[in-house]
């Protein structure tokens, strides 16, 4: 899976993983995607040979970032175009409310046919109660 340099893989990597099921990539596909994220995230000075469960991303004991429901929608539809087969246009995301915030998916017809609309829509939800924990939404 190609990602424009823009995003943060090691995030939108841990995203991807929590959404898919380990039977959806092949033994080859799931160890080139561990070691591109490893990469990415750690940089070209980690060894190739470490453990997969070293390479996790750590999330911090930080308090939740603060941003803008706009600046969350944006976060949020990054990490659905890092899913392959989703739509480069046609997806727009809406965060709405404050503790809890939330998001929806509306799917305009730019996207064209959407072959799993409500699983698109589920991601969406996923992603939102995953990033409750990382963000607050403030006005």
């Amino acid at each position: 899976m190609s990602k424009p340099a823009e995003h943060d893989h090691g995030f939108l990597g841990l995203i991807d993983r929590m959404l898919r099921k380990p039977e959806d990539l092949g033994p080859a596909k799931a160890a080139a995607s561990a070691a591109a994220a490893a990469e990415a995230s750690l940089g070209p000075a980690v060894e190739t040979g470490a453990s997969p469960d070293l390479l996790e991303p750590q999330l911090s004991a930080e308090g939740p970032r603060t941003c803008s429901p706009s600046e969350m929608a944006e976060i949020i539809l990054r990490a659905l175009r890092a899913i392959d087969g989703c739509p480069r246009q046609g997806f727009e995301v809406i965060v709405y409310g404050t503790r809890p915030w939330n998001a929806m998916l509306r799917i305009t017809p730019a996207a064209g046919q959407v072959a799993d609309a409500p699983a698109w829509r589920a991601r969406v939800r996923t992603m939102a109660y995953v990033m409750r924990g990382q963000y607050e939404v403030v006005e």
